[in-house]
């Protein structure tokens, strides 16, 4: 039976080295198949051990996660853990309102926790996106955070009783380490700003940590993520690797508890931290040329090795 391996590549890594070298491995090893598809190996004659779609899209990201015994390679941008997100070659960083009403960089397949930390300067501005804030200072006892934000939430809750029992003056506020400020008052100018696409990201929006950085500042703000879209998956696939940046550290609880829900028996390969490598190439180099079988705690261990062997490879692990 021939095997089926999705690999999903995400926003900006198609058109990056990850996507060239993937081609290259695909050219070098496999015979082209209608649309995105491709054999292994290459002259099996119609016989073929293995399948490797590549597909760019949420639609087809989704359609794999609930397919019966494929492996699921996704690689691209874990967004800050607001979920894979996708889009046509050669997206540039801020797309423009006329080409793209909706704003590529925006639209994320959510798996995610409640809310995330994310970079105003670094992500908001950069690529003129506008998701909507999570309010640290709002949140319910029962509400789904990551361990860092359920800290910046206790700290932006006791900074607020401060002002309220009159401690810290509410002129103050900006200057205070943890509180929830808001970038109208404390930022003017950057909640001001306007980027190549007409946005103004970060007006009307707060921020709960100041990073001193060169050549600017950065600033740390909350956005709203959930798992919407990853509670209507069975999780079906055999293997679910997310080979994007810090992905244990984003999705492994949510994906955790989905898998426990639907009884699923798929594993996952996720990293602990950045992750800039062609990472699907090396896996399938690993799985096609090498042979290995990622149905044996063998295979899985000799995966492993290859994948943690390369630079910055983001340190993969099997869950």
């Amino acid at each position: 039976m021939t095997q089926v391996i999705i690999v999903a590549q995400g926003i900006e890594i198609r058109d990056a080295g990850q996507g060239f070298q993937l081609q290259n491995f695909l050219k070098a090893q496999c015979d082209p198949q209608k649309g995105s598809v491709w054999t292994y190996p290459k002259g099996a004659k119609g016989k073929p051990s293995h399948e490797v779609r590549v597909v760019y899209d949420i639609a087809e990201f989704t359609k794999a996660l609930d397919t019966p015994d494929i492996l699921v390679v996704y690689e691209g941008h874990s967004r800050y853990g607001q979920g894979p997100a996708f889009g046509p070659a050669g997206m540039p960083k801020v797309p423009d309102k006329k080409t793209f009403p909706t704003n590529p960089w925006g639209i994320h397949f959510r798996m995610g926790y409640d809310a995330t930390d994310t970079e105003c300067v670094g992500d908001l501005v950069h690529h003129s996106v506008t998701p909507v804030e999570y309010d640290l200072v709002t949140s319910g006892a029962k509400a789904f955070l990551p361990d860092a934000l359920v800290a910046a939430s206790r700290n932006a809750k006791a900074r607020q009783k401060d002002i309220a029992a009159k401690k810290i003056k509410a002129k103050a506020v900006c200057g205070t380490k943890g509180a929830w400020r808001l970038f109208d008052s404390c930022a003017p100018v950057l909640a001001a700003t306007t980027t190549a696409r007409g946005d103004q990201p970060l007006e009307g929006r707060h921020y709960y940590a100041r990073l001193p950085r060169k050549p600017e500042d950065e600033y740390l703000t909350t956005v709203q993520v959930g798992s919407a879209d990853l509670d209507k998956s069975s999780l079906r696939c055999r293997l679910l690797f997310m080979a994007s940046c810090s992905s244990h550290v984003h999705f492994y609880k949510p994906l955790n508890n989905r898998r426990k829900a639907v009884k699923s028996a798929c594993k996952f390969l996720l990293t602990a931290e950045v992750c800039a490598t062609a990472h699907a190439k090396t896996f399938l180099e690993q799985v096609l040329v090498k042979g290995h079988d990622l149905t044996t705690r063998k295979g899985i261990k000799k995966l492993l090795k290859a994948l943690n062997g390369v630079s910055r490879s983001g340190s993969v692990g099997i869950y």
